[in-house]
């Protein structure tokens, strides 16, 4: 009876054991990656996958990752090679300038030590950065007023680009400023890439008289100020083109065919006109005038000209006649 009991103790004791074994042989281990996909990566910069290894079951062990594919000049490593379940790790992907382009198909394995393997595919796509274009900036305003027979000095310009940096040197800079001419003119500046993408701005440069305000049409009263006498009339005043602070008048008082010029003197703020001689036509008589005084410029909502001035000549009767004269010049 002994002998029976001992026996069925081994018995049950070697089930338990064989019982144990089979339990602890689970075989290789069962995983997956998490993290891969298709990416791309810029010439002569990197890119990072993080990849993480998920338990699916086995025997717990370490995972050893390699990746291949990769076209010449792209390197790819993994911060960590060998890294346990539930543990991630950088794949980064770096290529220099001159690697090759295009699209790769890679393949990332992952191996343990009893045989574990699992493989995923990914396509890699190495490609150039994609070009910023430049930029040029001017200094200043884009839009300068200049005043006539005075000098003009650009306010400069920088321009940079992304990929190349400071490119203000390869600025090209055309068209001129003539300041001794009224008149609109445009400085285009144009730069280029190292790949030939560009950018442009233009400056407008306006000269102009410092009376170009006067410009147009005029209702003028003449007033003889010996008489008291007056009359109404319309001219034209315009700033001279070429000589800042000039006017000029389109026939003054009664006399047609006379243009005289009016030059202005900002210091003593007196506009003159100074002694010009026409052959005027007026309707007593065709002789030479002479003219000559100064005035004033009115400012305010309505710009006025306030001209006292002399209109001295022969008649035909061969009398010297002096007139002392006032046109008021009201812009409208």
């Amino acid at each position: 009876m002994r002998k029976y009991i001992d026996f069925l103790l081994m018995v049950v004791l070697g089930l338990g054991i064989s019982s144990c074994e089979e339990t602890n042989n689970l075989g290789s281990m069962q995983f997956k990656f998490t993290g891969v996909r298709d990416t791309s990566v810029y010439l002569g910069q990197q890119t990072t996958l993080n990849v993480t290894i998920y338990f699916l079951g086995g025997e717990s062990e370490m995972v050893s990752l390699a990746v291949n594919g990769q076209g010449t000049g792209t390197s790819i490593h993994f911060t960590r090679n060998n890294i346990e379940v539930g543990e991630s790790t950088q794949m980064v992907i770096s290529s220099v300038a001159s690697a090759d382009t295009g699209y790769f198909p890679m393949v990332l394995s992952g191996t343990t030590k009893t045989g574990g393997l699992i493989t995923r595919e990914f396509t890699l796509h190495v490609t150039k950065p994609i070009n910023t274009p430049p930029k040029v900036i001017l200094n200043g305003s884009p839009n300068f007023f200049v005043t006539l027979n005075s000098s003009y000095t650009d306010a400069g310009f920088t321009a940079g680009d992304e990929e190349d940096g400071d490119i203000t040197s390869q600025v090209v800079v055309t068209g001129n400023v003539n300041v001794e001419s009224v008149g609109l003119y445009v400085i285009s500046y144009v730069v280029s890439d190292s790949e030939g993408l560009k950018d442009s701005v233009v400056r407008n440069i306006n000269v102009r008289n410092s009376l170009n305000y006067l410009n147009g049409s005029h209702n003028v009263i003449t007033t003889d100020l010996t008489s008291g006498a007056t009359r109404n009339w319309i001219t034209t005043i315009s700033a001279s083109v070429s000589i800042n602070n000039q006017l000029k008048i389109f026939k003054i008082s009664d006399c047609f065919m006379a243009d005289p010029i009016l030059i202005y003197d900002p210091v003593k703020d007196t506009i003159f006109l100074p002694s010009q001689t026409f052959t005027c036509i007026t309707p007593i008589d065709t002789v030479p005038h002479t003219f000559v005084g100064k005035g004033n410029i009115i400012q305010g909502s309505i710009k006025r000209i306030i001209l006292d001035y002399t209109d001295s000549f022969t008649d035909t009767s061969g009398t010297p006649v002096l007139l002392n004269l006032r046109d008021e010049y009201q812009l409208f």
